[in-house]
C-alpha cells in the first residue's frame, strides 16, 4: 500500500486537551496515531519540540496525514513566547511537512481569528480580524503561515476553527473557572450577557476525524461550534452550581476592563501572569456566533452533545480530579 493510499495520522500536542481526545478516538478506532509533544510518555508519543521538526522527521515520512493541535493558547503570555510556540513553530512545522510529503495538514485553528468586534453570525467567508490581543494576532498567523508553506506544493491543507471547547480537561473553560470561584475572583463582563459558544470535545474530535477521511475537506476552512449562542451568564452558571455557590456575578465591561488591568500589574509585580485580561475581558464580551452549515453540508457533521450533558460530564471529572473538594 502506498503513502498516498493508507492513513497514518500524527497528532501535535498529543499530551493536550484537543490532542489527547484525538490520540484516544484514533487509537479506539484502530488507527494507531502517532503523537509529538515535549514530554512523551506514551509509547506512540514522541518527546519533541515541534519547531524542531527535524527531530522527529522518521515519523513525519511516515505521516499521511497531520493534525497540528500544538499552541500555547493563552491570553496572558508574552508576545515573543506566543509568536515563538504558535507562528514560528508552525511554520517550521509545515515547511517541514511540504518536504516529507504530507499528503494532508490539518490545522486546529480557533474562532478568535474573526475578532471580538465582529458581531452576528459570521460563516468562513468572513474576514479574519486581529483585534484581540497576542493570542488571537498568533492565530490568524498561524493560519496564514500554513497557507504560504502548502502553496505550490501537493500538500493539502485544512483549517478548523473551533468554538469555545469545553469538557473534561478543559483548562480554560471548566478548570480556570473554578479557581477564580474558589478566591472569589470570577466576575462576567457585558452584564453576563456576552456570547459563549460552547462545543464539547468529542463532538469536536468527531469533526476534525471527518476531515481527516474525507475528500470533500482538502483545501477548505471550518467552523466546528455550536448551532447558534447562549450567554455566558448561563454557562458558567453550571460552575457556581457544582460549589454550591451564588453566581455568576457581572458588571459592565468598562469597569471589568479596568480590573483586569489592575490585576495584570499586580500579577506582574508578584512574578505571576493574569488570565483575566483585558484579551479576556473582550472575548467574553463579544456578540458573535457561528455559521456550521459548511461542516454540516460538506463533512455531513452536527455536533451531538447537549449541554446539560456535557456539563454533567466536566463536573464529575471535576470531582475526580479533587477541583471541587
Amino acid at each position: 500500500m502506498t503513502k498516498s493510499q493508507r492513513i497514518k495520522v500524527l497528532i501535535t500536542g498529543a499530551n493536550g486537551f484537543i490532542g489527547g481526545a484525538l490520540m484516544r478516538h484514533f487509537e479506539t478506532h484502530g488507527m494507531s496515531p502517532v503523537g509529538v509533544d515535549l514530554v512523551g510518555g506514551a509509547a506512540n508519543i514522541i518527546s519533541a519540540d515541534i519547531s524542531e521538526p527535524e527531530s522527529f522527521l522518521t515519523a513525519l515520512d511516515e505521516c499521511d496525514v497531520l493534525i497540528h493541535a500544538a499552541a500555547l493558547v493563552s491570553n496572558a503570555a508574552s508576545d515573543a513566547d506566543m509568536w515563538k510556540a504558535n507562528v514560528l513553530a508552525t511554520k517550521r512545522l509545515a515547511d517541514a511537512s511540504v518536504n516529507s510529503g504530507v499528503r494532508r495538514f490539518i490545522h486546529i485553528s480557533s474562532i478568535v481569528v474573526y475578532g471580538n468586534s465582529a458581531s452576528g453570525e459570521l460563516d468562513e467567508t468572513q474576514p479574519v480580524h486581529g483585534d484581540g490581543g497576542s493570542y488571537v494576532l498568533t492565530k490568524l498567523a498561524a493560519e496564514h503561515a500554513v497557507l504560504s508553506s502548502a502553496t505550490n506544493s501537493s500538500m493539502e491543507t485544512v483549517i478548523i476553527r473551533p468554538g469555545d471547547v469545553y469538557g473534561p480537561g478543559s483548562r480554560p473553560w471548566v478548570v480556570l473557572p473554578i479557581e477564580a470561584i474558589r478566591k472569589r475572583q470570577f466576575i462576567l463582563p457585558s452584564y453576563g450577557r456576552g456570547y459563549f459558544r460552547p462545543i464539547y470535545i468529542d463532538d469536536l474530535v468527531s469533526g476534525i476525524a471527518l476531515a481527516v477521511e474525507q475528500d470533500a475537506a482538502a483545501g477548505e476552512i471550518f467552523n466546528l461550534s455550536c448551532p447558534g449562542y447562549i450567554l455566558t451568564k448561563e454557562f458558567f452558571s453550571h460552575h457556581f452550581k457544582w460549589m454550591d455557590k451564588r453566581g455568576p456575578f457581572s458588571i459592565p465591561t468598562p469597569l471589568a476592563l479596568l480590573g483586569a488591568s489592575a490585576a495584570t500589574k499586580i500579577a506582574k509585580l508578584s512574578g505571576g501572569i493574569n488570565e483575566a485580561s483585558r484579551a479576556t475581558i473582550m472575548q467574553l464580551s463579544t456578540k458573535n456566533w457561528f455559521s456550521i452549515s459548511k461542516a454540516e453540508n460538506l463533512l455531513g457533521w452536527r455536533p451531538e452533545m447537549s449541554l446539560e450533558e456535557g456539563m454533567k460530564l466536566s463536573r464529575r471529572w471535576a470531582q475526580m480530579e479533587g477541583l471541587l473538594d
